[in-house]
């Protein structure tokens, strides 16, 4: 009798061991391999292979970031991080890159420049410790782009990226073409562009540019319709408020006063066809 109360107390010591240890820590193991794509010494693109383990080889770095807490309604979440301007010293820019493009394992694209990732001191974090009872979301993987406190960029959902599968050294100018060219000259435009490319670009590809995450807005809506706008406007509302489910609160980036210049934007490339 003895042996069996003996054998449950154990068992119920390591099943809480096991929910408390699978509430606090998030990580990515070793199997998870990520890429870096860049000109090797010909000029040629060429990617390279990255595990955790070599990303730790950096340099492992123990931070918090308020700017991570205000973005997802949380507090004192913990990161496992390593600078990215460290891991930049390590590749020679061969054909004047000055941004990264961000791939991401759900076909989320963000893109950074490298004059951002210095100046805010950007870190990658390969572990992600949430404080107790809070949910992570699915998309909220390393890699993790993270503004480390003390950083003060712009408020814009382009410095949440997470779930980075590549990374990849491109010219930002280039990338952007196809959408600067339709903005023309048009202060609107322009105006909706900037909005745009800082917070929706990552989801709703357009003209070739940005992730296939979210649908693409120029086959859903008709923009020179008056109906359509509204809805898309309620349709924004109604998934990236606050307490959505996937906890993309993209409307505390952007005010209803951007959104406008951002349909007058779509507008116009809808137009331009």
């Amino acid at each position: 009798m003895k042996q069996i109360i003996w054998w449950f107390l154990v068992m119920l010591i390591g099943i809480g061991i096991s929910c408390c240890s699978g509430i606090e820590k998030i990580a990515v193991g070793d199997q998870r391999v990520f890429q870096i794509t860049h000109a090797d010494f010909t000029g040629q693109m060429f990617s390279e292979i990255w595990t955790t383990r070599r990303f730790e080889s950096i340099g492992l770095h123990e931070i918090t970031s308020n700017y991570f807490d205000r973005a997802m309604h949380t507090n004192n979440s913990k990161f496992s991080t390593v600078s990215f301007s460290r891991l930049l010293e390590k590749f020679l820019l061969k054909r004047e890159e000055d941004a990264v493009l961000l791939n991401c394992f759900d076909d989320y694209q963000g893109i950074l420049s490298l004059s951002d990732i210095l100046q805010y001191d950007l870190q990658l974090a390969i572990k992600i410790k949430l404080s107790f009872l809070s949910k992570k979301p699915d998309w909220l993987n390393p890699l993790l782009i993270i503004v480390p406190d003390g950083k003060y960029p712009p408020f814009q959902e382009r410095f949440m990226i997470a779930n980075i599968r590549e990374i990849k050294f491109v010219q930002i100018r280039d990338y952007y073409a196809p959408l600067q060219i339709i903005a023309g000259s048009s202060e609107v435009a322009e105006e909706g562009l900037a909005v745009f490319k800082n917070n929706c670009l990552f989801c709703h590809s357009l003209k070739g540019r940005g992730g296939n995450k979210g649908v693409r807005l120029l086959e859903m809506y008709n923009f020179s319709s008056n109906a359509d706008r509204k809805e898309f406007l309620m349709d924004f509302k109604k998934f990236h408020h606050k307490n959505n489910p996937d906890k993309q609160d993209v409307e505390q980036f952007v005010t209803p006063e951007k959104m406008k210049r951002v349909v007058s934007y779509l507008l116009q490339v809808q137009n331009s066809k």
